[in-house]
């Protein structure tokens, strides 16, 4: 889902911003103590980081829901929990990246992909499912069950399984 993929783009982005700025607060050593790499800067920093590595994940689901729509569900839920989290680790991709994943992680868990036509139905019809009764081709015989056209003397409907 396109959502997802630019809802983890923002997420990325908040993550790196978030890093960068606890990279700054570290060298710069805002935190008083008087050592360098401990503190809130490193905290940043490390939350930062795992923000990035949540916009990449969600990147990664979104591809995946458009490459391999029977697993729609499992990355939809991953999506869904990686934008809520991003709140803490990418300050929700600038509350742009957590609406959008949020949006696409729904869509993900309720999309019900689309059965395709039976291939005989659309090769021998063009298409075009049977309009009332049609007189077939004198070697063909056609389906009771789902009208399409198979060679005579066969047994079984190629397209639903039906007996002929």
């Amino acid at each position: 889902m396109v959502l997802s993929i630019i809802g983890g783009i923002f997420v990325l982005l908040g993550g790196a911003t978030l890093a960068f700025v606890g990279s700054i607060i570290s060298t710069l050593n805002f935190t008083g103590t008087g050592t360098t790499g401990t503190g809130v800067g490193s905290g940043f920093l490390l939350i930062g980081i795992i923000g990035v590595i949540i916009g990449l994940i969600m990147i990664v689901g979104g591809i995946m829901i458009n490459s391999n729509p029977q697993s729609h569900t499992m990355w939809g839920v991953i999506i869904l929990i990686l934008s809520i989290v991003s709140w803490v680790t990418s300050i929700g991709g600038f509350f742009i990246g957590f609406i959008l994943g949020l949006i696409g992680g729904i869509l993900a868990i309720t999309f019900k992909p689309t059965s395709m036509a039976p291939p005989y139905m659309g090769a021998m019809t063009g298409g075009i499912p049977p309009q009332g009764p049609t007189q077939a081709a004198p070697n063909m015989v056609r389906c009771n069950s789902c009208g399409a056209m198979s060679p005579m003397g066969t047994t079984k409907c190629p397209s639903c399984g039906a007996a002929l």
